[in-house]
């Protein structure tokens, strides 16, 4: 990764990266791979921080958690903001810390800005805050609008922009700052460097069957009770927690929940749902995008979770092997 700073933690064979679009069963695979190769889940989920956001999320049951070590979930109240770069620095902990406890870190998320930060840490070290950009920024929300801006953040960061209402300009203009000074910006300067690690992706090759899939998960997630989830916290719509699919469709109702109760009507309730499943295919594709960029990645179809262990195990053995010649 350059620089005189210390050396990258995570590169081949200390860790596993493992991404995907929503429902593509990304983190059934990494609980698979951790159990086997005696490993720790660290979310890169930008939602599955908040405590108390469980089924709109799709965390990973309790009785998982405590088969398979899990870091970076249920880190922040849902009234908190939470940045990529405090995403950064607490997860590259998170995966230092279970090198030294002897377990191999297993990253795994959609969130393309997470992994960014991961991939390459050092262009993130002085991309966080650009007060001269932020500034333009500004004014060129002054002068052409905020859906001009969502969709300038849209073609920068598919990730964020989901994420954020275009209304909501103060975190849209920062998530531009972010993006805009971060990555593409400080990754120029110093060089594209692929990064040496071991990461793959699951991608479709059926995008019909993923959308199904997302389908059957909210109606799952409805199910579940997650009209209930959202009433127990009694939220507010400008918490960035709230910005999140699953949640945010909810917000339109938000005034009427009284005493832990979002009285729905049937009619109200379905047509909720079915906006959740439109925002969530629209999301499945920005996140396909975004992971696209990252060829270093093996790519598996959804799924596949016997040829992407196979890939896995060789890579680490590998890896072995070329760091044991090293030494000798």
């Amino acid at each position: 990764m350059g620089g005189e700073r210390e050396k990258y933690p995570f590169g081949a064979p200390n860790a596993v990266f493992v991404m995907g679009p929503t429902a593509s069963g990304k983190s059934e695979f990494a609980f698979r791979i951790a159990k086997r190769f005696g490993g720790e889940i660290i979310s890169a989920d930008s939602m599955q921080i908040y405590r108390g956001l469980d089924i709109g999320t799709a965390k990973e049951p309790e009785s998982r958690r405590a088969e398979v070590p899990h870091s970076m979930i249920d880190i922040v109240g849902p009234a908190e903001e939470y940045s990529v770069a405090r995403f950064r620095d607490e997860a590259t902990e998170a995966g230092k810390k279970a090198l030294l406890e002897g377990r191999l870190p297993v990253f795994v998320g959609g969130t393309g800005l997470y992994f960014e930060s991961l991939f390459y840490p050092l262009s993130f070290g002085s991309a966080m805050k650009d007060p001269q950009l932020r500034k333009e920024l500004e004014d060129e929300l002054a002068r052409t609008g905020a859906e001009a801006m969502h969709r300038k953040l849209a073609a920068a960061d598919p990730s964020a922009a989901a994420r954020l209402h275009p209304n909501d300009t103060k975190r849209v203009i920062r998530a531009l700052e972010i993006s805009l000074s971060g990555a593409a910006v400080n990754r120029a300067e110093t060089g594209t460097e692929v990064p040496d690690v071991i990461a793959l992706k699951f991608e479709p090759r059926d995008r019909a069957a993923l959308y199904a899939r997302i389908n059957c998960r909210v109606e799952e997630m409805m199910k579940a009770g997650l009209k209930n989830e959202i009433a127990r916290i009694s939220p507010d719509p400008e918490w960035q927690s709230m910005q999140a699919i699953g949640y945010k469709e909810f917000m339109v109702y938000s005034a009427r929940i009284r005493d832990g109760k979002l009285p729905l009507t049937d009619e109200e309730l379905a047509a909720t749902a079915e906006l959740i499943k439109k925002h969530t295919r629209n999301y499945a594709k920005r996140q396909l995008t975004w992971f696209r960029r990252y060829a270093f990645a093996a790519s598996f179809d959804v799924g596949d979770f016997d040829a992407a262990e196979e890939y896995v195990a060789k890579r680490l053995a590998e890896s072995g092997r070329r760091n044991a010649a090293r030494t000798d």
